[in-house]
């Protein structure tokens, strides 16, 4: 749950609670053991689920996006730069007209703080490869990906190719309805 985001900004009405006291009268799981492992498993997918739900939940939201860092020196690397891009208007607007602006996607890189060589960062929407060593690699690519982008889910890679450090945030597209929503209402 920490990895998911809107707009940016913390819910105070989004809580997540698992409790285990003891009460059912079931045997403790060794976390080691074939259960544990399984309970562990099948939790992580509920979680997982759950995270989506919220993102595509999200007010106006049209688009649910992965945005997928990879090959970043560190941990803190990828997180800035995935955070930079899930949270960028201009990206998020991108996504909600299908348009496939990488020039966004690498402006967000620019002021992540994320220290980048813009020489050697591919960008791919889902499979289809839009960025190539920093440069947009045609028409073609770009085509590909703005039928990618048509989809209602989709995942957008950066590879950094300075590490091996990766990270991932699941995000939506910033709509016309998110304005409507937000402008008619206090909180």
């Amino acid at each position: 749950y920490n990895r998911i985001t809107v707009d940016g900004e913390t819910s105070t009405n989004d809580t997540v609670l698992l409790l285990a006291n003891g009460k059912a009268d079931h045997p403790c799981l060794n976390r080691m053991g074939r259960d544990g492992e399984a309970f562990q498993s099948m939790l992580s997918k509920v979680c997982r689920s759950l995270a989506e739900r919220v993102v595509k939940d999200g007010e106006g939201a049209t688009k649910f996006v992965e945005i997928v860092i990879r090959g970043a020196r560190n941990m803190k690397d990828a997180k800035q730069a995935a955070y930079a891009i899930a949270h960028s208007p201009l990206v998020k607007t991108a996504f909600f007209g299908e348009d496939a602006n990488w020039g966004r996607i690498l402006c967000a890189l620019g002021y992540s703080g994320t220290p980048i060589d813009p020489n050697r960062i591919d960008v791919f929407f889902g499979k289809a490869p839009i960025v190539r060593n920093g440069m947009g690699v045609g028409v073609r690519s770009e085509e590909k990906a703005g039928q990618i982008l048509k989809n209602k889910s989709f995942k957008v890679t950066v590879d950094l190719h300075q590490g091996k450090s990766e990270f991932s945030v699941l995000t939506s597209d910033l709509s016309i309805d998110y304005v409507k929503i937000n402008a008619s209402y206090r909180s």
